[in-house]
This record gives C-alpha cells, structure tokens and sequence, in this order.
C-alpha cells in the first residue's frame, strides 16, 4: 500500500518544485526587463541637434551696365517727386452714351424720303448727308420765298418811279407850274411806295427764314446745306438732306426710301462714342471723398490689364433709398471706341487724403529677399541698390516712405533686370 501511495504521491511532489522553478524564472524575466526598460531609458541616444544653415552670401549693392545691355533691357528711369496723395475708393458702374452727344435726328419739313445713305454701325462726320429728302414745306418756302423776292422788286421799281415823279414836281412847283397840292399828292405816294418796299422786305426776310429752318444747317462756315451734292437750285427744286450734326456713329435708321414723313418721325440715332459717360454707384460712406474733377480710371472684363483714365463729371443730388448708394458720373475718353455702351465697369475714384508723399513708378519697387528696393541711379549705367518701405499705393505709383530722398532717379521699367543681374551674382558664387 505505500508503495501504491508512493507511486500516486510522487508526481505532485516532483511537479512542486517545477512551479516554483517556473516562478522563479518569471520573476527574473520580470525583473530583468524593467530593468532593461530603465536602462533604456537613461542610455537611449539623445536627438541630433539642428543644423546650423550656413550663412548666405550677401548681395552686391551695386549693378554696372553696358550701353548695349541697358538699351536691350529697355531700362527706363524716373525721378522720386513729391505729389499729393489720394486714397482709391473702389466701385462698379456701367458704360453708358454721353447723353450730350446723341442725337435722335428727325426731318426739319414733311415730305417723302427718295434716299437712305448710311447703314445701322456706319462712322459718320459732321455734315455727311444721311437721306435725301423731298420735303413738302422746303419747296413751298422756296415758292413763298420766290413770290417775295419779285414783289419786292416790284416795289422797289415803283419806289424808284415815285422818286422821279416827286422830285419833277418839285421843279414844276418852284416855276409855277403845279399846284402845291400836287406836290403833296406826289409826296405822299412816295411814302407809300417806301412803306411797300419795306413790307416786302419783310416778307422776303420771313420766307428767307423758313427757308433756312427746313434746311439742314451745314458744318461751320457753309451756307444751308440743303443742296449739298445735289443740282438745280430752285424752287421746284424741293430735295434736301438730312445731315449728321457731329461727327458719331449711326445706331438706328427709322424710315425707308418713298416713305411719307413728318417733323415728329425720328429717321436717325445718332451717337458720339469718342467720350462715354460711366454711372458709378457710390455708397453714401463715400460720397464726402468724391469730389467733381477727381481723377477716375476703369476696368472691364474685355480688356484684361488695361484702365481707362477720366475724371468725375457730376455727383448726383440723391440717393437711391433701395441700395444707399448715390449715382456718379464719369466722363471716359473713348477715342478708339474699345468700350462698349452696357459694359459692366470697375471704377476707382481718387480721394486725396490732403497731404503729399514721395512716390516712385510702381515698377521701381522690386523685392530681393522679402525685403523692397529701388535701384538708384549712381552713373550713365550704373544703379545701387538700396532699401526702402513703400506706403500707399496709387495710380501706378507707390509712396516711398523710407530710403529714398526727393530728386533721386530710379530706373523704373526693366528694374526686374538689374534685380535678376543681382541674385544670378549670388547663384554664380555657390
């Protein structure tokens, strides 16, 4: 029976001394990494320190320059001056006609239209002649006028009649042989006989005028057009020509050859497009910095990089109640017609700020290490670099606050060379 029990009993008795071999040998492990996790961390390297950036060459401060390379580069310079300065107020407008020069042209007499001689678009001069016209009223001035003109001949030939006869009595009074009376009876029909002159003098005069007023006016210095290029100056004669009164472009034609037309028909559109007019809306918050005769320029989409320069025309007396903005008009010169009536405008208004800086062209600035330069012109071609802080901008032109003195010339176009001449020097010693 022990020997059975002894045989049951010994494998827990040989298995106890295994976990505690185990468990030693866990708590070693244990042990050992903390400590190895501590050791770690006291022994871990330490990060590499930043490097250092080597120092970077400095830049020449002076450019020298061939004759040849600055006429290649197209240098151009200009010199530092004082100017007033004006802050830009920035809006939108649109194109519009200059509503003092478009003409809406109707005929000066009732009559048929025999012929239409410009188009829709077509570029006409003061005094071209734009239709013919057989004006009704034009041909029965020149019948009145023609009746008045020989009765007043007629009346001057009676005049001249009656002098005659006064002055024959007034020789056969003096001898005796008329009466007194007949003298006074002669006096008086000379009266008369002035008086007729002078009424159909009058009556010439009136015709002559109306005449004149069927009749297109002529550019300076011509008699009454109405006859221009056309024959036979008479009164049977009714053509006239309806004329451009200046120099614009035709935007509508509203009759057609053999039509009747009247004094109140509109036959042409007329327009002078050389300078528009650009309704700017400026909010109420501005309007106490817009001031007539201030210096405007524009933008449209169509011509990208390109201002149109004019100045304030008339700063409207209301305000709109809807948007709180007032209407500004400016005056654009156009004198290669580039804007288009409608076209949708940004407008910038100079508002002087009442004092005067020192500004260069805006493109004397350059930036050479994030920081502005000029180059300043020491010799026929040689230009120093030199720092300077820039201020407000305006116009093309930038206030120089700092660096520079007044008088001194920058180079201006082609400055971006010179600065390219500079860093090439620094590439060029790496």
């Amino acid at each position: 029976m022990d020997t059975i029990i002894d045989q049951i009993d010994r494998p827990n008795v040989q298995r106890r001394p295994q976990r505690r071999l185990l468990l030693s040998a866990g708590a070693a492990a244990l042990v050992a990494g903390v400590g190895g996790f501590v050791l770690g961390q006291w022994l871990s390297p330490s990060p590499p320190a930043p490097a250092t950036p080597a120092p970077q060459e400095s830049l020449p401060t002076e450019v020298t320059l061939s004759p040849e390379a600055a006429q290649n580069y197209g240098l151009r310079t200009a010199p530092a001056a004082m100017q007033p300065l004006a802050r830009s107020i920035r809006v939108t407008g649109t194109v519009g006609f200059n509503e003092l020069r478009l003409a809406h042209i109707q005929p000066l007499a009732r009559g048929r239209v025999q012929a239409i001689e410009v188009a829709i678009g077509d570029r006409v001069r003061a005094g071209q002649r734009l239709a013919v016209l057989d004006a009704l009223d034009l041909a029965e001035a020149r019948h009145q006028l023609a009746g008045a003109e020989a009765a007043l001949n007629q009346a001057q030939a009676e005049t001249q009649t009656a002098r005659a006869a006064l002055n024959r009595a007034t020789e056969l009074v003096r001898s005796g042989a008329i009466a007194q009376s007949e003298l006074e009876r002669r006096r008086a029909e000379m009266a008369r006989a002035d008086a007729a002159v002078e009424t159909r003098r009058t009556e010439v005069e009136h015709w002559r005028e109306m005449l004149t007023r069927y009749s297109p006016a002529g550019p300076p210095g011509q008699e009454p057009a109405d006859t221009v290029s056309l024959p036979g100056r008479t009164p049977s004669d009714a053509r006239g020509g309806i004329l451009a009164p200046f120099d614009g472009a035709v935007l509508a034609v509203g009759a057609t050859p053999g039509e009747l037309v009247d004094t109140n028909r509109e036959i042409f559109t007329l327009a002078d497009l050389s300078t528009v007019w650009v309704m700017a809306d400026v909010p109420e918050r501005e309007l106490g910095a817009v001031k007539p005769g201030a210096a405007v320029s524009i933008a449209v989409e169509a011509y990208p990089g390109r201002r149109f320069p004019g100045r304030v025309a008339y700063v409207a007396d209301q305000l709109d109640a809807r948007t709180g903005t007032a209407k500004v008009r400016c005056e654009i010169p156009n004198p290669d017609g580039a804007l288009k009536v409608n076209m949708f405008a940004t407008v910038e208004i100079a508002a002087p700020l009442g004092r005067d800086g020192l500004v260069v062209p805006e493109a004397a600035v350059q930036a050479v290490d994030n920081q502005p330069v000029v180059f300043v012109r020491t010799g026929e071609t040689r230009f120093a670099r030199r720092d300077v802080t820039p201020g407000l901008r305006q116009g093309g032109a930038t206030e120089i606050t700092q660096g520079l003195q007044p008088g001194e010339v920058v180079a201006t176009e082609g400055s971006f060379r010179l600065k390219a001449l500079l860093l090439q020097s620094r590439v060029e010693g790496d």
